[in-house]
Protein backbone atom coordinates (compact mmCIF):
# COMPACT_ATOMS: atom_id res chain seq x y z
CA UNK A 1 0.00 0.00 0.00
CA UNK A 2 2.76 2.40 0.04
CA UNK A 3 4.84 4.07 -2.90
CA UNK A 4 5.88 1.17 -5.35
CA UNK A 5 9.43 0.69 -3.51
CA UNK A 6 9.78 -2.69 -3.25
CA UNK A 7 9.92 -4.49 -6.66
CA UNK A 8 13.56 -3.76 -7.38
CA UNK A 9 13.81 -4.99 -11.11
CA UNK A 10 17.51 -3.32 -12.27
CA UNK A 11 16.49 -0.27 -14.45
CA UNK A 12 18.32 0.03 -18.09
CA UNK A 13 18.97 3.53 -17.56
CA UNK A 14 20.18 3.78 -14.34
CA UNK A 15 23.42 2.14 -14.32
CA UNK A 16 26.55 2.60 -16.20
CA UNK A 17 27.81 -1.19 -16.01
CA UNK A 18 26.08 -3.59 -18.54
CA UNK A 19 23.54 -1.32 -19.36
CA UNK A 20 22.19 -3.71 -22.27
CA UNK A 21 22.20 -7.10 -19.46
CA UNK A 22 20.04 -5.09 -16.75
CA UNK A 23 17.54 -4.58 -19.47
CA UNK A 24 17.43 -7.50 -21.66
CA UNK A 25 18.07 -10.49 -19.07
CA UNK A 26 14.86 -10.83 -16.86
CA UNK A 27 15.42 -14.82 -16.14
CA UNK A 28 18.76 -16.51 -15.92
CA UNK A 29 17.36 -19.60 -16.40
CA UNK A 30 15.75 -19.48 -20.04
CA UNK A 31 17.95 -22.40 -21.01
CA UNK A 32 14.79 -24.44 -19.43
CA UNK A 33 12.55 -21.59 -19.60
CA UNK A 34 11.59 -20.02 -22.79
CA UNK A 35 8.04 -17.82 -22.87
CA UNK A 36 4.35 -18.30 -22.21
CA UNK A 37 0.95 -20.00 -23.73
CA UNK A 38 -0.93 -19.53 -27.18
CA UNK A 39 -4.12 -20.69 -25.60
CA UNK A 40 -3.76 -17.13 -23.40
CA UNK A 41 -3.01 -15.39 -27.01
CA UNK A 42 -6.46 -16.96 -28.18
CA UNK A 43 -7.97 -16.10 -24.76
CA UNK A 44 -6.29 -12.34 -24.97
CA UNK A 45 -8.24 -12.36 -28.33
CA UNK A 46 -11.17 -13.01 -26.91
CA UNK A 47 -11.27 -10.74 -23.90
CA UNK A 48 -10.34 -8.04 -26.45
CA UNK A 49 -13.77 -8.74 -27.89
CA UNK A 50 -15.76 -8.79 -25.63
CA UNK A 51 -14.46 -5.98 -23.07
CA UNK A 52 -16.05 -2.29 -22.52
CA UNK A 53 -13.80 0.74 -23.62
CA UNK A 54 -13.73 1.80 -19.67
CA UNK A 55 -12.60 0.26 -16.12
CA UNK A 56 -12.21 1.47 -12.75
CA UNK A 57 -10.11 1.48 -10.16
CA UNK A 58 -11.82 0.82 -6.49
CA UNK A 59 -10.77 -0.56 -2.47
CA UNK A 60 -11.22 0.15 0.43
CA UNK A 61 -9.56 2.83 3.40
CA UNK A 62 -8.98 0.26 6.87
CA UNK A 63 -7.77 1.89 10.23
CA UNK A 64 -6.24 -1.25 11.34
CA UNK A 65 -5.30 0.04 14.54
CA UNK A 66 -8.85 0.86 15.38
CA UNK A 67 -10.05 -2.62 12.72
CA UNK A 68 -13.09 -0.54 11.29
CA UNK A 69 -12.73 0.99 7.71
CA UNK A 70 -12.64 5.20 8.02
CA UNK A 71 -16.03 6.81 6.47
CA UNK A 72 -15.80 10.14 4.49
CA UNK A 73 -12.54 9.75 3.83
CA UNK A 74 -10.52 11.32 0.85
CA UNK A 75 -9.17 9.34 -1.86
CA UNK A 76 -7.21 10.79 -4.91
CA UNK A 77 -6.72 10.14 -8.23
CA UNK A 78 -3.83 11.45 -10.61
CA UNK A 79 -4.37 10.52 -14.30
CA UNK A 80 -0.80 10.34 -16.50
CA UNK A 81 -1.68 11.24 -19.75
CA UNK A 82 1.41 12.03 -22.13
CA UNK A 83 0.89 15.67 -22.30
CA UNK A 84 -1.24 16.21 -19.23
CA UNK A 85 -2.04 15.04 -15.26
CA UNK A 86 -5.42 15.58 -14.40
CA UNK A 87 -6.88 15.08 -10.71
CA UNK A 88 -10.24 13.29 -9.62
CA UNK A 89 -11.38 13.07 -5.95
CA UNK A 90 -13.62 10.85 -3.89
CA UNK A 91 -14.87 10.36 -0.22
CA UNK A 92 -15.50 6.31 0.91
CA UNK A 93 -18.96 5.07 1.75
CA UNK A 94 -19.99 3.93 4.79
CA UNK A 95 -18.14 1.00 4.73
CA UNK A 96 -14.78 2.40 3.96
CA UNK A 97 -14.54 1.88 0.29
CA UNK A 98 -14.34 3.99 -2.21
CA UNK A 99 -14.40 3.65 -6.10
CA UNK A 100 -12.96 5.88 -9.61
CA UNK A 101 -14.96 5.07 -12.58
CA UNK A 102 -15.27 5.27 -16.26
CA UNK A 103 -10.78 5.23 -16.82
CA UNK A 104 -9.97 4.57 -19.88
CA UNK A 105 -8.07 0.86 -20.58
CA UNK A 106 -5.24 2.67 -22.41
CA UNK A 107 -1.83 1.97 -21.90
CA UNK A 108 -0.25 5.20 -22.21
CA UNK A 109 -2.27 6.40 -19.58
CA UNK A 110 -1.07 5.64 -15.60
CA UNK A 111 -2.79 5.80 -12.72
CA UNK A 112 -1.80 6.77 -8.95
CA UNK A 113 -4.37 6.35 -6.22
CA UNK A 114 -3.38 8.39 -2.88
CA UNK A 115 -4.59 8.79 0.37
CA UNK A 116 -3.10 10.86 3.48
CA UNK A 117 -3.81 9.23 7.01
CA UNK A 118 -2.29 10.51 10.26
CA UNK A 119 0.55 13.01 8.26
CA UNK A 120 1.66 9.88 6.36
CA UNK A 121 1.22 9.19 2.66
CA UNK A 122 -0.13 6.22 0.95
CA UNK A 123 -0.31 5.15 -2.70
CA UNK A 124 -0.14 2.95 -5.41
CA UNK A 125 1.18 4.37 -8.53
CA UNK A 126 2.00 3.40 -12.35
CA UNK A 127 -1.63 1.42 -12.67
CA UNK A 128 -2.51 0.59 -15.88
CA UNK A 129 -6.23 -0.48 -17.09
CA UNK A 130 -6.26 -2.66 -19.78
CA UNK A 131 -8.35 -4.98 -21.81
CA UNK A 132 -6.68 -7.93 -19.73
CA UNK A 133 -7.53 -6.39 -16.85
CA UNK A 134 -9.87 -3.34 -16.65
CA UNK A 135 -10.54 -3.08 -12.98
CA UNK A 136 -8.19 -3.08 -10.54
CA UNK A 137 -8.19 -3.09 -6.46
CA UNK A 138 -6.29 -0.95 -4.63
CA UNK A 139 -6.81 -1.25 -0.52
CA UNK A 140 -5.53 1.13 1.77
CA UNK A 141 -4.45 -0.34 5.29
CA UNK A 142 -3.79 2.67 7.34
CA UNK A 143 -2.87 3.65 11.15
CA UNK A 144 -1.26 1.17 12.45
CA UNK A 145 2.73 -0.05 12.42
CA UNK A 146 4.70 -3.04 14.12
CA UNK A 147 8.21 -2.09 15.32
CA UNK A 148 9.23 -5.66 16.15
CA UNK A 149 12.33 -6.45 14.36
CA UNK A 150 11.31 -10.24 14.67
CA UNK A 151 8.30 -9.93 12.32
CA UNK A 152 11.11 -9.39 9.68
CA UNK A 153 12.71 -12.13 7.82
CA UNK A 154 15.76 -12.09 5.23
CA UNK A 155 14.90 -14.78 2.98
CA UNK A 156 17.50 -14.25 0.45
CA UNK A 157 20.33 -11.83 0.05
CA UNK A 158 22.10 -12.39 -3.37
CA UNK A 159 25.75 -10.68 -4.41
CA UNK A 160 26.15 -10.42 -8.14
CA UNK A 161 29.53 -9.40 -8.81
CA UNK A 162 30.42 -7.70 -12.14
CA UNK A 163 33.22 -5.39 -13.45
CA UNK A 164 33.28 -1.46 -12.61
CA UNK A 165 31.71 1.51 -14.97
CA UNK A 166 33.86 1.71 -18.41
CA UNK A 167 35.02 5.20 -17.03
CA UNK A 168 36.07 3.93 -13.89
CA UNK A 169 40.03 4.12 -13.43
CA UNK A 170 41.38 0.56 -12.97
CA UNK A 171 42.09 0.17 -9.41
CA UNK A 172 41.01 -2.62 -8.35
CA UNK A 173 37.05 -2.07 -8.45
CA UNK A 174 34.18 -4.08 -8.82
CA UNK A 175 30.51 -3.34 -9.26
CA UNK A 176 28.55 -5.48 -6.49
CA UNK A 177 24.72 -6.18 -7.09
CA UNK A 178 22.51 -6.68 -4.07
CA UNK A 179 18.78 -8.20 -4.20
CA UNK A 180 16.86 -8.86 -0.77
CA UNK A 181 14.11 -10.73 -1.02
CA UNK A 182 12.21 -9.98 2.64
CA UNK A 183 9.44 -10.97 4.49
CA UNK A 184 7.44 -9.05 7.03
CA UNK A 185 5.11 -11.94 8.64
CA UNK A 186 3.30 -9.27 10.38
CA UNK A 187 -0.34 -8.38 9.74
CA UNK A 188 0.64 -4.54 10.17
CA UNK A 189 3.37 -2.74 7.91
CA UNK A 190 6.93 -2.53 9.51
CA UNK A 191 8.23 0.63 10.93
CA UNK A 192 11.30 1.12 12.90
CA UNK A 193 13.67 3.96 14.07
CA UNK A 194 16.91 4.96 12.12
CA UNK A 195 18.41 7.79 14.40
CA UNK A 196 15.94 10.83 14.23
CA UNK A 197 13.90 9.07 11.20
CA UNK A 198 11.14 6.59 11.30
CA UNK A 199 11.96 4.78 8.08
CA UNK A 200 10.73 0.88 6.83
CA UNK A 201 13.89 -0.91 7.20
CA UNK A 202 17.84 0.17 7.28
CA UNK A 203 20.44 -2.54 5.93
CA UNK A 204 23.94 -2.40 6.98
CA UNK A 205 26.51 -2.37 4.51
CA UNK A 206 29.99 -3.26 4.00
CA UNK A 207 32.66 -0.05 4.57
CA UNK A 208 34.04 1.08 1.54
CA UNK A 209 30.67 1.47 -0.58
CA UNK A 210 30.98 3.61 -3.35
CA UNK A 211 28.14 5.27 -6.19
CA UNK A 212 25.15 3.73 -4.34
CA UNK A 213 22.19 3.31 -6.61
CA UNK A 214 18.96 2.32 -6.09
CA UNK A 215 17.12 -0.08 -8.05
CA UNK A 216 14.07 1.93 -9.47
CA UNK A 217 13.08 3.06 -6.06
CA UNK A 218 13.41 6.59 -4.81
CA UNK A 219 12.86 5.93 -1.61
CA UNK A 220 15.49 3.59 -0.96
CA UNK A 221 18.96 5.82 -0.42
CA UNK A 222 22.31 5.46 1.34
CA UNK A 223 22.50 7.16 4.83
CA UNK A 224 26.38 7.77 4.51
CA UNK A 225 26.89 8.32 8.57
CA UNK A 226 25.33 5.14 9.56
CA UNK A 227 26.51 2.92 6.12
CA UNK A 228 23.26 1.69 6.16
CA UNK A 229 20.64 1.81 3.10
CA UNK A 230 17.62 3.05 4.32
CA UNK A 231 14.08 2.63 2.85
CA UNK A 232 12.01 5.73 3.84
CA UNK A 233 8.44 3.94 3.47
CA UNK A 234 7.10 1.88 5.54
CA UNK A 235 7.32 -2.05 4.77
CA UNK A 236 3.97 -3.50 3.80
CA UNK A 237 3.10 -6.86 5.16
CA UNK A 238 3.72 -9.73 2.91
CA UNK A 239 6.86 -10.38 0.50
CA UNK A 240 9.09 -7.55 -0.78
CA UNK A 241 12.15 -7.04 -2.77
CA UNK A 242 14.95 -4.16 -2.39
CA UNK A 243 17.92 -3.86 -4.70
CA UNK A 244 20.65 -1.54 -5.42
CA UNK A 245 24.47 -1.72 -6.68
CA UNK A 246 27.54 -0.02 -5.82
CA UNK A 247 31.27 -0.11 -6.47
CA UNK A 248 33.70 -1.90 -3.96
CA UNK A 249 37.48 -2.53 -4.12
CA UNK A 250 39.60 -5.58 -3.61
CA UNK A 251 41.82 -4.59 -0.94
CA UNK A 252 44.84 -7.49 0.41
CA UNK A 253 43.57 -10.11 -2.24
CA UNK A 254 39.81 -10.16 -0.87
CA UNK A 255 36.81 -8.40 -1.42
CA UNK A 256 35.17 -8.42 1.78
CA UNK A 257 31.42 -7.64 1.61
CA UNK A 258 31.10 -9.19 5.30
CA UNK A 259 28.49 -6.70 7.39
CA UNK A 260 26.45 -6.98 10.81
CA UNK A 261 22.46 -8.63 10.23
CA UNK A 262 19.75 -6.04 11.16
CA UNK A 263 16.87 -9.21 10.24
CA UNK A 264 16.68 -13.22 10.88
CA UNK A 265 18.26 -14.54 7.65
CA UNK A 266 18.01 -17.21 5.60
CA UNK A 267 20.06 -17.85 2.77
CA UNK A 268 23.20 -16.30 1.02
CA UNK A 269 23.97 -16.47 -2.95
CA UNK A 270 26.83 -15.15 -4.55
CA UNK A 271 26.67 -14.78 -9.18
CA UNK A 272 30.54 -14.72 -9.94
CA UNK A 273 30.95 -15.02 -13.54
CA UNK A 274 33.66 -17.58 -13.83
CA UNK A 275 36.64 -16.33 -14.98
CA UNK A 276 37.59 -13.63 -12.60
CA UNK A 277 38.08 -15.77 -9.76
CA UNK A 278 36.34 -14.93 -6.73
CA UNK A 279 35.62 -17.82 -4.09
CA UNK A 280 34.02 -17.37 -0.87
CA UNK A 281 36.19 -18.07 2.16
CA UNK A 282 33.46 -19.36 4.66
CA UNK A 283 32.93 -22.42 4.96
CA UNK A 284 29.02 -22.51 5.07
CA UNK A 285 29.19 -22.09 1.36
CA UNK A 286 29.00 -25.51 -0.43
CA UNK A 287 30.81 -26.10 -4.02
CA UNK A 288 29.33 -24.19 -6.59
CA UNK A 289 26.74 -24.98 -9.36
CA UNK A 290 28.07 -23.99 -12.65
CA UNK A 291 25.50 -22.87 -15.02
CA UNK A 292 25.93 -21.67 -18.83
CA UNK A 293 23.54 -19.34 -19.36
CA UNK A 294 23.72 -17.00 -22.52
CA UNK A 295 26.58 -17.96 -23.48
CA UNK A 296 28.47 -17.00 -20.18
CA UNK A 297 29.61 -19.66 -17.74
CA UNK A 298 28.41 -18.74 -14.07
CA UNK A 299 29.63 -20.16 -10.65
CA UNK A 300 26.71 -19.73 -8.39
CA UNK A 301 27.32 -20.59 -4.31
CA UNK A 302 24.58 -20.70 -1.86
CA UNK A 303 25.15 -21.02 2.22
CA UNK A 304 23.92 -24.42 3.46
CA UNK A 305 20.04 -24.66 3.92
CA UNK A 306 20.98 -26.19 7.44
CA UNK A 307 23.09 -22.85 8.43
CA UNK A 308 20.62 -19.63 9.26
CA UNK A 309 22.28 -16.07 10.55
CA UNK A 310 20.36 -14.02 13.67
CA UNK A 311 20.12 -10.64 13.91
CA UNK A 312 22.83 -9.05 15.70
CA UNK A 313 26.10 -11.45 13.99
CA UNK A 314 28.52 -10.58 12.10
CA UNK A 315 28.13 -12.72 8.86
CA UNK A 316 31.62 -13.79 6.93
CA UNK A 317 31.05 -12.58 3.43
CA UNK A 318 34.43 -12.25 2.31
CA UNK A 319 35.39 -13.24 -1.04
CA UNK A 320 39.36 -14.23 -1.44
CA UNK A 321 40.74 -14.24 -4.93
CA UNK A 322 41.73 -17.28 -6.34
CA UNK A 323 43.62 -17.23 -9.89
CA UNK A 324 43.44 -21.04 -10.02
CA UNK A 325 39.66 -20.60 -10.62
CA UNK A 326 40.11 -17.63 -12.95
CA UNK A 327 40.27 -20.45 -16.00
CA UNK A 328 38.04 -23.36 -17.30
CA UNK A 329 36.00 -20.58 -19.50
CA UNK A 330 33.88 -23.07 -21.92
CA UNK A 331 35.49 -22.69 -25.66
CA UNK A 332 33.83 -19.68 -27.38
CA UNK A 333 33.08 -18.30 -24.30
CA UNK A 334 33.63 -14.70 -24.81
CA UNK A 335 36.23 -12.78 -22.21
CA UNK A 336 34.31 -9.27 -22.48
CA UNK A 337 33.12 -8.62 -18.29
CA UNK A 338 31.05 -6.56 -19.74
CA UNK A 339 28.84 -9.56 -20.93
CA UNK A 340 29.06 -11.34 -17.60
CA UNK A 341 27.06 -8.52 -15.56
CA UNK A 342 24.22 -9.79 -12.98
CA UNK A 343 21.97 -12.25 -14.91
CA UNK A 344 20.66 -13.78 -11.77
CA UNK A 345 19.52 -9.54 -10.53
CA UNK A 346 16.27 -8.97 -12.41
CA UNK A 347 15.08 -13.00 -11.75
CA UNK A 348 15.90 -12.62 -8.10
CA UNK A 349 13.75 -9.08 -7.65
CA UNK A 350 10.94 -10.81 -9.32
CA UNK A 351 9.31 -12.81 -6.64
CA UNK A 352 11.50 -13.17 -3.66
CA UNK A 353 13.29 -16.17 -4.77
CA UNK A 354 14.52 -16.39 -8.49
CA UNK A 355 11.84 -17.07 -9.92
CA UNK A 356 12.98 -17.33 -13.17
CA UNK A 357 15.06 -20.34 -11.89
CA UNK A 358 12.06 -21.68 -9.77
CA UNK A 359 11.77 -24.81 -11.41
CA UNK A 360 15.75 -25.72 -11.84
CA UNK A 361 16.25 -25.32 -8.13
CA UNK A 362 13.45 -27.08 -6.64
CA UNK A 363 14.35 -29.53 -8.92
CA UNK A 364 17.76 -29.69 -7.73
CA UNK A 365 16.99 -28.94 -4.32
CA UNK A 366 14.09 -30.68 -3.03
CA UNK A 367 12.95 -27.89 -1.53
CA UNK A 368 10.71 -27.47 1.57
CA UNK A 369 7.12 -28.57 1.93
CA UNK A 370 6.08 -24.41 1.46
CA UNK A 371 7.40 -24.64 -2.01
CA UNK A 372 5.88 -27.20 -2.96
CA UNK A 373 2.81 -28.77 -1.22
CA UNK A 374 0.02 -27.52 -2.94
CA UNK A 375 -3.48 -28.63 -2.32
CA UNK A 376 -5.21 -27.15 -5.08
CA UNK A 377 -5.97 -27.92 -8.71
CA UNK A 378 -4.05 -26.15 -11.04
CA UNK A 379 -6.23 -24.15 -13.43
CA UNK A 380 -4.67 -26.00 -16.37
CA UNK A 381 -4.72 -29.52 -15.49
CA UNK A 382 -7.38 -30.73 -17.13
CA UNK A 383 -7.29 -29.40 -20.43
CA UNK A 384 -3.51 -29.90 -20.71
CA UNK A 385 -3.94 -33.14 -20.42
CA UNK A 386 -5.53 -33.35 -23.46
CA UNK A 387 -3.00 -32.11 -25.84
CA UNK A 388 -0.64 -34.37 -27.11
CA UNK A 389 2.90 -33.35 -26.73
CA UNK A 390 3.68 -31.13 -29.86
CA UNK A 391 1.13 -29.40 -28.31
CA UNK A 392 2.53 -28.57 -25.39
CA UNK A 393 5.39 -27.79 -25.89
CA UNK A 394 3.87 -25.07 -27.91
CA UNK A 395 1.93 -23.96 -25.28
CA UNK A 396 4.99 -23.81 -23.12
CA UNK A 397 6.87 -21.71 -25.64
CA UNK A 398 4.30 -19.24 -26.10
CA UNK A 399 3.99 -18.71 -22.28
CA UNK A 400 7.32 -18.43 -21.76
CA UNK A 401 7.49 -15.69 -24.70
CA UNK A 402 4.75 -13.80 -22.72
CA UNK A 403 6.29 -13.86 -19.36
CA UNK A 404 9.56 -12.33 -21.48
CA UNK A 405 7.05 -10.06 -23.12
CA UNK A 406 5.41 -9.26 -19.13
CA UNK A 407 9.24 -8.50 -18.18
CA UNK A 408 9.81 -6.18 -21.07
CA UNK A 409 6.48 -4.22 -20.73
CA UNK A 410 7.26 -3.49 -16.87
CA UNK A 411 10.66 -2.26 -17.34
CA UNK A 412 9.56 -0.02 -19.85
CA UNK A 413 6.72 1.01 -17.60
CA UNK A 414 3.40 0.47 -19.62
CA UNK A 415 2.25 -1.76 -16.97
CA UNK A 416 1.80 -1.36 -13.15
CA UNK A 417 3.47 -3.48 -10.32
CA UNK A 418 0.32 -4.40 -9.18
CA UNK A 419 -0.67 -5.93 -12.73
CA UNK A 420 2.55 -6.93 -13.52
CA UNK A 421 2.72 -9.25 -10.49
CA UNK A 422 -0.74 -10.60 -10.72
CA UNK A 423 -0.16 -11.71 -14.56
CA UNK A 424 2.78 -12.90 -14.06
CA UNK A 425 2.47 -15.13 -11.26
CA UNK A 426 -0.42 -16.41 -12.76
CA UNK A 427 1.39 -17.36 -15.74
CA UNK A 428 4.33 -18.49 -13.52
CA UNK A 429 2.07 -21.56 -12.03
CA UNK A 430 0.16 -22.15 -15.26
CA UNK A 431 3.89 -22.89 -16.01
CA UNK A 432 4.80 -25.04 -13.36
CA UNK A 433 1.46 -26.73 -14.14
CA UNK A 434 2.88 -27.33 -17.89
CA UNK A 435 6.20 -28.54 -16.63
CA UNK A 436 4.95 -30.98 -14.39
CA UNK A 437 2.71 -32.51 -16.86
CA UNK A 438 5.31 -32.92 -19.18
CA UNK A 439 7.60 -34.60 -17.07
CA UNK A 440 5.12 -36.87 -15.58
CA UNK A 441 4.75 -37.51 -19.39
CA UNK A 442 8.62 -37.92 -19.85
CA UNK A 443 8.42 -40.34 -16.73
CA UNK A 444 6.04 -42.64 -18.00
Amino acid sequence: MYPNAFHTRLKTASTKIGNSQFGSIAVWCMRSLLAIALIFFASVSATQAQTAEFGDIRGAVIDKKLEKPLVSHPVTLTVHKTDTVETQETTTDEKGNYRFADLLLDPSVHYTVSTVHDDTDYTEKDLVLSTWVPNIEINFDVGAFTDDTAQILVKSYTFIIGPPPPDHPPDGAVTVAEAIGLENLSPLAFRTEHGSERVGVHLTLPNGVEGFQPHLSAALTMNANTNQAVLRTPLPSGESQLGYNYIFHVERDKLDLSRRLNFNTMRFYFFVPEGIGFVPRAKFFGAPKREQIHGTVYLIYESSEHKTFAAGETVDLALNVNMRAAGGALPGQTSDLGQLILIAVAAALTGGFFVAALFKLRAASNTTESDTEDTSTPPDAGWLRKLNSDDREHVRVARLEFITHLDDKYEKQEISERVYKRLRREQTERLTTLLEDQKRGNNA
